[in-house]
């Protein structure tokens, strides 16, 4: 089973992209899609611990209800056009996406716009402009 473990661990963790966070210099995340795919890089990531993480049409599931209340954070929900805005902006932002989701962001801000800052598992980080990792 251990070994099961350390050779599925890319696949089922995401770790090593949160390690790469924190070794990148400081920028927004998106996660995309539901959240609990990427959980564990809001866990892991060190660097951003008490920040607020975006959501790429991330309202499903059970996020979706609550979302909509009255008090609920606003701005953490994104849809395409609000992510092809930040993506094409100055500020610094990266994006955690699993791999049948690359084209469509591919589609949206062009396959220019998007630096990989790592790969694990099927799972990427992908910066808007150069980053060191």
């Amino acid at each position: 089973a251990r070994m099961a473990l350390v050779v599925f661990d890319p696949y089922l963790a995401s770790r090593p992209l949160a390690e790469a966070l924190n070794r990148a210099p400081h920028g927004t995340v998106i996660l995309d899609n539901p959240y609990w795919e990427f959980s564990s890089v809001v866990f892991y990531a060190e660097a951003y611990h008490g920040e607020r993480f975006l959501l790429l049409n991330g309202r499903m599931n059970n996020l979706e209800y609550g979302s909509y209340e009255p008090n609920a954070p606003q701005g953490v929900f994104i849809e395409d056009a609000e992510f092809r805005q930040r993506w094409l902006s100055p500020d610094l932002y990266y994006v955690c996406v699993e791999q049948p989701k690359v084209e469509h962001l591919r589609e949206l801000v062009g396959a220019d716009a998007l630096y990989a800052v790592i790969e694990s598992g099927g799972k990427f980080v992908f910066a808007n402009r150069p980053v060191g990792s």
